[in-house]
């Protein structure tokens, strides 16, 4: 109930947002308290905890019924939903010196909304169409260009994968001889899954998205409503497990993975600019995220669960750092504070899994993972992380040139920035701190 409670105060607070929509300063401040405490209070509230409201006891996690629909909040949705709410938080503060648009806080606040009541309403087929609610509403933070032109099309697509694979489950319940309809659904919920996360060949929208959008519009879907597609997909395995107990789950996992992630490396090599630069760097890491649910095993769950918030951390600091140093549309250019560069490149270094950065703590783990059985594999996924810092090398000198400013004393945005940085690089030597267990 309390996941209930929480998305609706988040898309009731879009009303004050918007009002404030002028003050930024207030409106974002607004949006970050309350996405941060119903964050707090989801990771420590005990679910099994019940409260009185309208005369009805309610337990804060658990089975509740609104309009005819379960809301369910298991362990796993526990867990979304506190990442989902403190990722908002962090937006929301790094907007207030970095993003301009007046609407950031009140859209946000209704993608954040939106996705919150996706992850624990079911059956699983209304979860979908709450979710490219959130995808059509996240639409307007971005410019109208080509990369959103894409990013909407591509996740329309993926909408009738899952409505046709409930009905064909409908069907198998009835004739359960009928064993092609359960081939046909996993089909089905792979291509749509496939569509959102941008696979190969499906790949296009990611760095169009990131080359051409404002960086924190970007990172909202990467890391927002990207996570709840992944939580989302975690939760389809869990209510229907025989998705992955076909024979070709895992290979084609194999395939998917370390193909997006070798093709993600190789154009991360090319000079396109900072955006399309975080583009690639993103597809390398989807598709160690795709391969590491391929292994199907506890650890490699607990290890899917550790890559998603290190990943959410270097996108949330390079697009700081975009936003810092002023991205354009398909230019490599930077100006003002130089930390822009800084952030810019300690979020790149953990997506790419650098060490000593967050990013290469679970992607060590993968390695480990793979290597005893896969050491080609290994080596082909080690070379497609170099792509991105090669693309690094050949982007920073000139961006350290034209963002090197006059001394001058250090801003709000500065501080941003140094502290996304550092924590970029102190959680990869202190990862203890952010590591599930």
């Amino acid at each position: 109930m309390l996941a209930l409670i929480g998305a609706g105060l988040l898309l009731l607070t879009m009303i004050p947002t918007y009002i404030l929509r002028r003050r930024r300063g207030a409106a974002l401040l607004l949006a970050a308290t309350v996405s941060a405490a119903l964050g707090f209070g989801m990771a420590l509230v005990p679910m099994d905890r019940t409260f009185v409201l309208w005369g009805r006891e309610f337990a804060v996690g658990g089975v509740t019924t609104v309009f005819g629909r379960s809301i369910i909040v298991g362990p796993l949705a526990q867990t979304a939903l506190t990442f989902l709410f403190l990722i908002g938080a962090a937006l929301f503060m790094l907007a207030w010196p970095l993003e301009s648009g007046e609407l950031y806080a009140p859209v946000g606040l209704g993608v954040l909304g939106l996705l919150a009541a996706a992850l624990v309403v079911r059956p699983l087929v209304y979860a979908m169409l709450i979710l490219e609610l959130a995808v059509a509403l996240s639409v307007l933070l971005l410019r109208g260009g080509v990369g959103g032109a894409r990013y909407l099309t591509f996740c329309v697509l993926a909408l009738p994968g899952p409505l046709v694979a409930h009905w064909l489950l409908d069907m198998y319940a009835l004739t359960p001889d009928q064993v092609g309809l359960l081939h046909t659904a996993s089909l089905l919920i792979g291509l749509s899954f496939a569509l959102m996360l941008g696979l190969l060949p499906f790949h296009p929208w990611v760095p169009a998205l990131a080359r051409r959008e404002s960086p924190l519009a970007v990172a909202l879907i990467f890391s927002a409503v990207g996570g709840t597609v992944w939580f989302l997909l975690l939760d389809y395995l869990q209510t229907y497990p025989w998705l992955d107990q076909s024979p070709y789950w895992s290979t084609a996992l194999t395939v998917l993975g370390v193909g997006t992630a070798v093709v993600g490396g190789l154009l991360g090599t090319t000079r396109r600019g900072w955006g399309a630069l975080l583009g690639y760097a993103v597809m390398v890491d989807t598709g160690m995220l795709v391969l590491t649910l391929g292994r199907g095993e506890a650890l490699g769950l607990e290890l899917e669960r550790a890559m998603m918030l290190t990943r959410t951390w270097g996108v949330l600091t390079m697009a700081a750092g975009l936003s810092a140093i002023g991205l354009r549309q398909g230019a490599g250019e930077s100006e003002g504070s130089p930390w822009g560069a800084v952030a810019a490149t300690a979020g790149l270094l953990s997506l790419a899994g650098f060490p000593p950065t967050v990013g290469f703590v679970s992607r060590w783990g993968l390695y480990r993972l793979l290597f005893q059985e896969h050491p080609l594999m290994v080596a082909a996924l080690l070379l497609a992380s170099v792509g991105p810092v090669v693309g690094l090398l050949r982007m920073l000198p000139a961006s350290l040139k034209s963002g090197m400013p006059a001394r001058r004393a250090m801003t709000l945005t500065d501080l941003w920035l140094a502290l996304a940085s550092l924590s970029a690089v102190g959680l990869g030597l202190f990862p203890q701190f952010l590591i599930y267990r």
